[in-house]
């Protein structure tokens, strides 16, 4: 089965948010919908191809805080590396280990499952809603084709 996967856990190039507050709600919604696609995806592909959203977890030292203030950014680049070597976080080799595993099929993930980390798991309850699925899906058509009519 050739797999498609979806990172759930990057998101880039959607503007600028002006708070700390208001770039986790964007980070936070562009992994809500992230899901939504792959649910989607998983209704419409034909069969012999899956998608499969991934999640690496925390991830420290990948510029995540970039945009941050200089509290946040110190910690997130001198003392938040620590974490990766708790179960809190991932390090980067073991974040792109796992995504290695599930781009070659380990762990078996049937397609439009949410695998965090190295394990299949269930993603949030507010990520199983067939109707907003549907709604992004349409929604991401219409601005798609516009772009490549223009």
């Amino acid at each position: 089965m050739k797999r498609t996967i979806v990172m759930t856990g990057a998101s880039r190039g959607i503007g600028k948010p002006g708070t700390t507050a208001a770039g986790r709600t964007a980070y936070s919604t562009s992994k809500l919908a992230a899901i939504y696609l792959v649910h989607e995806y998983a209704r419409r592909l034909p069969t012999g191809i899956g998608v499969v959203a991934y999640n690496p977890g925390f991830v420290p030292g990948t510029g995540l805080a970039r945009n941050a203030d200089p509290v946040s950014r110190f910690a997130m680049r001198h003392i938040m590396p620590m974490t990766a070597l708790t179960p809190f976080a991932t390090s980067r080799n073991a974040a792109g280990r796992h995504l290695a595993d599930v781009a070659l099929g380990t762990p078996q993930a049937p397609t439009g499952s949410y695998v965090d980390r190295s394990r299949v798991a269930r993603s949030p309850d507010e990520s199983y809603d067939p109707q907003r699925e549907n709604e992004l899906w349409e929604a991401a058509e219409r601005i798609t084709t516009r772009a490549l009519n223009s």
